[in-house]
């Protein structure tokens, strides 16, 4: 039975999931939660899912919601599938840098990406004026944050180490975003960032979801 994601193309949190679909060469069906008219708050979607976010992922009776976690289970339930995402099981400091890593994106990168992202990107699209002045608040936060990420990709190509993971794909949606946003300069003036950009942005998953 193939797995079942609701989702939108454009929403951060399913692109994530919708990029692990991709290395891992995973076959899904896709439906479709219309974030931008508040279907994912309305029924029958949000009997599913009570919080009334995306993405759901649906394999047979089993349903998990949030995206990170979603993306561990599809890298831990296909683990000889398509591209390895995750350590080795048994490997524990691999492991420990792993989660390192992803605590990193989340608890250091992504709140203060979606602030300039709301600002500059999602509210402009609803019609709703930036606020310059957080605007301004919060790109200087992100631009301190981008100088520590380029310093931690002075000695690996990759996030999580010499390798592709999850961390990268973790990452990847939100950078995507904060260049259409206008923040393109910031991602090339560090020059590890930039190349580490250009790394993952030519993989061929990144090319597949931003067809859709």
């Amino acid at each position: 039975m193939a797995l079942k994601l609701y989702g939108h193309p454009i929403s951060l949190c399913t692109r994530r999931v919708l990029l692990v679909l991709a290395e891992k060469n995973v076959q899904y069906e896709f439906q479709t939660v219309n974030f931008l008219i508040g279907e994912h708050k309305q029924s029958p979607y949000k009997e599913k899912l009570p919080f009334g976010q995306i993405p759901l992922l649906e394999d047979g009776s089993f349903s998990l919601y949030e995206s990170r976690a979603i993306a561990r289970y599809i890298a831990s339930r296909y683990p000889e599938q398509g591209t390895r995402l995750i350590p080795p099981a048994g490997d524990v400091q691999a492991w420990g840098l792993f989660e390192q890593a992803a605590s990193i994106e989340y608890s250091q990168f992504y709140d203060i990406a979606l602030q300039v992202l709301v600002q500059k990107f999602f509210n402009p699209s609803k019609g709703i004026p930036t606020d310059i002045s957080i605007y301004e608040a919060a790109v200087g936060k992100l631009h301190a944050v981008l100088d520590t990420l380029n310093l931690l990709l002075q000695e690996h190509e990759y996030f999580s180490g010499k390798g592709f993971s999850l961390i990268d794909i973790f990452y990847m949606p939100t950078v995507g975003h904060l260049v259409l946003a206008g923040e393109g300069a910031a991602i090339e003036s560090r020059p590890n960032l930039k190349a580490w950009w250009t790394r993952v942005s030519t993989r061929e998953s990144w090319q597949h979801v931003n067809q859709h």
